[in-house]
């Protein structure tokens, strides 16, 4: 008799790591490189070697030789994929509304970059060969396959016989997506599906209609879970339950996780968890269960250090938190996000 074993894995994820100029002067060696390791030192026991981790990279790490580069058009050092890779991140979503900031060759070498790093990504395509290559893993007996698009394109346009540089469903809008899903649902190439969708409003701290709608559109097609970016400030969670029975978790935006962007809620980021269980073999349902979110704070400092931490310990160190603005007090800033977390998920584990 064949056992029946349950099949678990826990899906981290954090929001938009997107590097201005204040972070990567920080992180600037003696010898030109750059090293972000103490910077993010404190939130590297966040990052379990057992989670299935996706990080979101804002911006494009095509390295020195395309021009370190800010806003509006950014380019980072190769060296934040390595100290990813040191954090043990599974994979790397592209698609943002930044990834054609250097163009195509900036897309190409940023890939070129990720590849040399061993980290796999999703969202920015050096083919339509890659593009159309599934990102699925392989862990405690469960397939999870990683989808990423947007809908903000940026400023620098795709060349039109080259659209495979970037996941969007601006133009088509999800209907594509739907497609894809159900096939990979149906022929049973994998038993969860991830979606990383880059949509909302920049600095909207509750997701918009079109993020509501766009998601229960693609919960209904048997997306399991979906990470949202693009806000810069954290939306609440939420779990959709649609036409089939099923439950999708949401995440709306996981806010910024590590950027120079200023604004207490701006500055708020969280790596967020959750479990995801196929009871049985034989069993079509999936129980996803269980979301924490672990809340930090980059802290840009009177000497601009620009470190990450958790925010919990923030608050036990110190009663305010000073911003570009002013001063706030900071557990009343803890309170508000713990309660601006739970709106939709009242027994949500934050800390």
């Amino acid at each position: 008799m064949v056992e029946n074993k349950s099949r678990k894995v826990t899906l981290a994820a954090t929001g938009d790591i997107l590097l201005h100029d204040r972070l990567y002067k920080k992180a600037k060696t003696e010898d030109g490189g750059y090293d972000f390791t103490d910077m993010l030192a404190e939130a590297k026991p966040l990052f379990k070697k057992e989670h299935l981790t996706i990080v979101n990279q804002e911006s494009i790490i095509a390295g020195k030789e395309l021009g370190i580069s800010n806003f509006p058009h950014f380019n980072s050092p190769i060296e934040i994929g390595y100290t990813l890779k040191d954090f043990n991140v599974d994979i790397a979503n592209l698609a943002n509304n930044h990834v054609m900031d250097k163009g195509e060759e900036g897309v190409l070498k940023s890939i070129e970059n990720w590849e040399k790093i061993g980290i796999p990504y999703i969202g920015a395509y050096k083919s339509k060969e890659d593009q159309e290559t599934l990102r699925i893993f392989h862990r405690n007996g469960l397939k999870i396959c990683f989808l990423s698009y947007t809908k903000s394109l940026g400023t620098v346009k795709r060349p039109k016989d080259k659209e495979y540089l970037m996941g969007s469903f601006k133009d088509i809008g999800v209907k594509w997506i739907r497609r894809l899903i159900a096939r990979i649902k149906n022929r049973g190439l994998a038993d969860v599906v991830v979606l990383s969708m880059h949509f909302g409003k920049e600095y909207q701290m509750l997701p918009t209609a079109d993020q509501i709608e766009t998601s229960n559109s693609l919960s209904d097609t048997g997306a399991d879970v979906i990470i949202g970016h693009h806000p810069h400030v954290l939306q609440p969670p939420a779990y959709i339950v649609n036409s089939k029975g099923m439950d999708t978790f949401v995440a709306y935006s996981l806010g910024n996780f590590f950027s120079g962007q200023q604004g207490i809620y701006r500055q708020i980021g969280a790596y967020m968890t959750v479990d995801i269980e196929k009871p049985s073999e034989n069993s079509s349902l999936l129980n996803i269960d269980n979301p924490t979110m672990r809340l930090t704070y980059v802290d840009a400092g009177e000497k601009g250090d620009y470190k990450l931490h958790l925010l919990k310990d923030v608050v036990s160190r110190q009663e305010t938190i000073k911003t570009h603005v002013g001063e706030f007090n900071a557990q009343k800033v803890y309170d508000r996000m713990r309660n601006h977390m739970s709106k939709w998920i009242p027994d949500l584990d934050i800390e």
